[in-house]
């Protein structure tokens, strides 16, 4: 796997790398929708919730009436060159109804604009703080994580994907910044006369009933080993991420937005499409429109990387402990993995685990090196003898070392190379036999590829759940 060529491309068609709305609920499903709370019979359902209050922060008298506070505004600091500064449309909600055990919990901003204005980037974040009883804030709300962005204005109602954000009842702030146009942008605020365009968070979950909707994979804890009771015997732990924090450590790992050909999802860094939740990372695609590279794909998906100095080996036993989404009749088209790549972006791969899915390669995972992308690879495909990559968590390991290269699932070795087999490898490792170049590791989940595209069958939103990453050495 690689990504785009500033970042160690590879060609078209040849290898692989591996979520604006959400799609509210499947056409299975039965969706049942409730103003301000409430439950229905239904085991799908959507509960539209009103503010409980809004307003624009750096509220001036250009930007409506302050009494009223009919309009909400978004501007950059640079606004016009108005003194007042960066405006913030500030927006909270009171979360209720929804029932112990609510599980597939998503939720989506949504403001309404008269205009629309191409190459006008809005950002939804969460945001610290509630309202006073006058319905303002009196300083500005500390913002939290980016949640969502969306890269132009459209006349009606915009969205943003705030589902990390809400976890269930209970008080919630958003706050959602403009970019790269300084003109001001108005939304329709909780007091406009027109009941049908005010802000509202649209929340959908699932709970027991008679419906069964198409299943999201859902993120289910599960105790997670120590690294002290896993070393294997000879080794020691040098770097690892148990992901038990709140957010992906941005000093260990490298997100982006970008594009590759090969992959038909759009690449994001967005919150929406890789966090940290329950001791887990999620790297989820989502069905969804999105313009990359100049042009709209059907699908986002994250990334990560430790380039750039976060992490690089020479040697080692890497080793991940993750679950995929991939079933025998709902992973058409989707394929995450744990790879690696040379620091000094010439060719060269090695695959600890790729786990494609579909059904004709939902049971297996691959190990793989890479020469170049054209393809010159050697791999091997380690088809479950019981079960499959899905079922539950895993661990997929490779250890490199001096002359040789073995590769584990769940402890027991399924293939190596040594020596000089293929006749490439010293190159691609290292000019010798002692294979000596420094190699950067990736995570992903790319859409689509040689084992061909998702169709009607494919579940999303879906998740590759990740317990930890580690490296050992000797």
């Amino acid at each position: 796997m690689t990504d785009s060529r500033a970042e160690n491309s590879r060609s078209t068609g040849s290898r692989l790398l591996r979520k604006r709305a959400v799609a509210a609920l499947t056409a299975a499903c039965a969706v049942v929708t409730i103003c301000g709370g409430g439950v229905a019979s239904a085991a799908a359902r959507s509960v539209t919730i009103k503010p409980s209050a809004d307003t624009t922060y750096s509220q001036v008298p250009q930007d409506g009436d302050g009494s009223a506070r009919t309009t909400l505004a978004t501007c950059p600091q640079s606004c016009e060159g108005n003194s007042a500064g960066e405006r913030e449309a500030v927006v909270g909600f009171t979360v209720a109804g929804l029932p112990a055990g609510a599980t597939d919990v998503r939720a989506r901003l949504e403001l309404y604009s008269w205009n629309a204005f191409a190459a006008t980037t809005t950002t939804a974040y969460e945001a610290a703080g509630g309202a006073s009883a006058a319905g303002t804030w009196a300083t500005r709300p500390e913002l939290g994580a980016a949640l969502d962005s969306a890269s132009a204005v459209t006349k009606g109602y915009n969205a943003w994907d705030v589902s990390s954000a809400v976890t269930g009842n209970g008080a919630v702030t958003f706050a959602v910044r403009q970019s790269t146009r300084t003109t001001r942008t108005y939304w329709a605020s909780a007091d406009n006369s027109n009941a049908a365009i005010r802000p509202r968070l649209i929340v959908t979950y699932t709970t027991g009933g008679t419906v069964t909707p198409t299943p999201r994979p859902t993120v289910t804890p599960t105790p997670k080993p120590t690294a002290t009771s896993t070393n294997p015997p000879g080794w020691r732990l040098v770097w690892s991420d148990e992901f038990n924090g709140t957010a992906i450590d941005a000093k260990k790992w490298n997100t982006r937005d970008s594009s590759v050909d090969y992959d038909l999802a759009c690449i994001t860094s967005r919150p929406a499409n890789q966090f940290v939740r329950d001791g887990l990372l999620i790297m989820r695609v989502i069905k969804e429109d999105r313009t990359c590279a100049g042009t709209t794909r059907h699908y986002s998906t994250g990334y990560l990387d430790t380039m750039r100095g976060k992490a690089s080996f020479t040697y080692g036993r890497f080793e991940i402990r993750a679950k995929s989404p991939n079933g025998p009749a709902n992973s058409k088209g989707l394929w995450p993995a744990f790879w690696m790549r040379p620091d000094d972006g010439g060719n060269g791969e090695i695959d600890v685990t790729e786990l494609p899915g579909g059904p004709q390669y939902y049971r297996a995972s691959t190990a793989a090196i890479f020469r170049d992308y054209t393809p010159t690879k050697n791999d091997f495909r380690h088809t479950f003898p019981s079960g499959y990559p899905g079922d539950g968590f895993h661990t997929y390991a490779t250890e490199w070392e001096p002359g040789v290269i073995r590769w584990y699932v769940d402890g027991r070795e399924i293939w190596r190379r040594e020596g000089n087999t293929p006749a490439w490898l010293k190159d691609t490792l290292g000019g010798d036999l002692n294979y000596k170049r420094t190699f950067n590791l990736r995570l992903n989940f790319q859409v689509g590829g040689w084992l061909g595209a998702p169709d009607a069958s494919t579940t999303f939103p879906a998740d590759f759940q990740v317990d930890y990453v580690r490296v050992w050495q000797r």
